[in-house]
């Protein structure tokens, strides 16, 4: 994978767990939005950390 490609996915998985954790603080409660879009980011993270050989 491409390291600007890694980059970027990388940054859009922090976004999308900061997104997840800071809607469950505003609204004081979870909802299963909040869920998929912290799991999708934790997902986008992994992905960009995966080494191809």
């Amino acid at each position: 994978m491409n390291k600007a490609i890694k980059v970027t996915v990388l940054v859009l998985g922090v976004l999308l767990v900061l997104n997840g954790v800071l809607n469950i603080i505003d609204d004081s409660r979870v909802l299963t939005y909040d869920i998929t879009t912290i799991l999708a980011g934790l997902g986008f993270i992994l992905l960009s950390q995966w080494k191809n050989k």
